[in-house]
């Protein structure tokens, strides 16, 4: 028994180590893009879309229909032949029909319609892809959020456990008569900031992860760990480059320009109000005293028609004028609309990319100080351990090491950020969109 209970306990951690291993910043955002809810959202507008497209299709086919009427004259129809009054029907008239239409004319707007329908597939289709890459953006900038958190958390308890230790020196040395009451009170204070930095820090953590948990779609008060990174900075194209790969990759371009292709059929079907409505029929018909139309004495029980029906309203006040008008007024708009995003895009770019050298020239200064301030504290450190120095400097090293490192982290993870940045803003594909794209790891 004793034996079982230990191969069960060895499972659970077993369990528990799994599922805390730690996730990919792209493992990360495959899942976001499988479970987020907007993500979802869209997928339904896009079917909804899809069917939307169907509905129109529809139009192009014959309508089969059917209806059936029923009167109750209070007198039987009758003419007067030579003062004679013959009854030419009876008082009770059924009447059923089964109708197939063709419609052979619309003035275009059936294909219209067909083609708006289309378009709005196509752009909710780009719709979905914009917040796919939305949401990718989203769960990367958080991923280096969630390792930034980590790493300030360590910066924390670090310096905690450095002013814990300095303070116990300066109470020895207080005890011994060698320094005042005024070091140890320093001393003290110092440690309670650390404290509550590291108080901040935990809650940071908990915050930036309760978010990146709810964008993956999992419940806000999972665990996850991220697996760290070293970035690499590999060769960068010329901005132009980037900036026209961006025009010419990011869906809310793609977005505008179908929306002005959809003004045009728009106007399109506005105008084929200028036109007449032709549609080829196919009638059969029962007339008859009985529900079922069968017995009638006045005339033929049933006939078929074939013919051709034609609708045209050639006048309305200038209503399909006014209408043309606005839908002109509306793609002018758009036009303008489309030139505005382009110029965003193009500074979006710029300044990602600027951000991204900013961020690259960064590391490398950083860890340089970061190397000066931990030389320094650990000089410091010794010099006041030998009383050649005052606890006043020993706080002040620690200082500088706590900013050098948080700068190192931040230039750090402030690169994959910029960089996720601009792969967002040049509408590069997620890895399970067909396209793959430089993670920086």
């Amino acid at each position: 028994m004793r034996k079982l209970e230990i191969i069960i306990v060895m499972l659970l951690i077993g369990v528990n180590v799994s599922m805390a291993a730690p996730v990919t910043i792209d493992d990360a955002v495959r899942e976001a893009l499988a479970n987020n809810p907007l993500i979802r959202r869209d997928m339904d507008y896009r079917q909804a879309a899809a069917f939307g497209e169907r509905e129109a299709r529809a139009d192009y086919f014959p309508k089969l229909s059917t209806a059936y009427t029923y009167q109750n004259l209070a007198e039987a129809p009758f003419v007067n032949i030579m003062g004679n009054q013959v009854v030419t029907n009876s008082r009770d008239q059924h009447h059923w029909e089964v109708v197939l239409s063709q419609p052979l004319f619309s003035g275009f707007a059936i294909s219209a319609r067909h083609r708006l329908a289309e378009l709005g597939l196509e752009t909710r289709e780009l719709e979905l892809q914009q917040t796919r890459q939305a949401v990718a953006l989203q769960v990367r900038q958080r991923c280096y959020d969630l390792l930034m958190a980590e790493r300030a958390l360590t910066v924390a308890e670090s310096r905690e456990a450095a002013l814990a230790a300095h303070e116990a020196d300066v109470r020895k040395f207080h005890e011994s008569g060698l320094v005042p009451l005024n070091d140890l009170l320093k001393a003290q204070v110092a440690r309670a900031d650390a404290l509550q930095q590291r108080h901040r820090a935990e809650a940071g953590i908990r915050n930036v992860r309760s978010a990146l948990c709810l964008l993956l779609g999992r419940d806000y008060g999972s665990d996850i760990e991220i697996a760290d990174i070293s970035p690499s900075m590999p060769w960068s194209p010329m901005l132009n480059d980037q900036v026209e790969q961006a025009l010419n990759a990011r869906p809310e371009v793609a977005v505008l320009k179908q929306s002005i292709q959809s003004k045009q059929n728009e106007k399109v079907l506005a105008r084929s109000e200028y036109f007449p409505r032709i549609d080829l029929l196919g009638k059969y018909q029962q007339d008859g005293g009985d529900p079922g139309a069968v017995n009638n004495d006045y005339s033929n029980q049933y006939n078929t028609i074939l013919g051709v029906q034609a609708h045209w309203t050639f006048f309305e006040f200038g209503k399909t004028h006014a209408r043309s008008a606005k839908i002109n007024a509306e793609q002018r708009a758009l036009m303008q609309a489309l030139e505005k995003i382009q110029d965003d895009i193009r500074l979006q770019v710029i300044q990602a990319r600027l951000d991204l050298d900013v961020a690259a020239r960064n590391i490398e200064s950083a860890q340089t100080a970061l190397d000066q301030a931990r030389e320094h504290w650990r000089i410091t450190n010794l010099l006041y351990q030998q009383q050649l120095t005052t606890s006043t400097e020993v706080l002040d090293a620690r200082s500088y090491l706590d900013r050098a490192e948080s700068a190192y982290f931040e230039a750090r993870y402030g690169y994959g950020s910029a960089s996720a940045r601009l792969a967002w803003a040049m509408g590069e594909k997620n890895p399970d969109d067909g396209g793959q794209r430089s993670q920086g790891n």
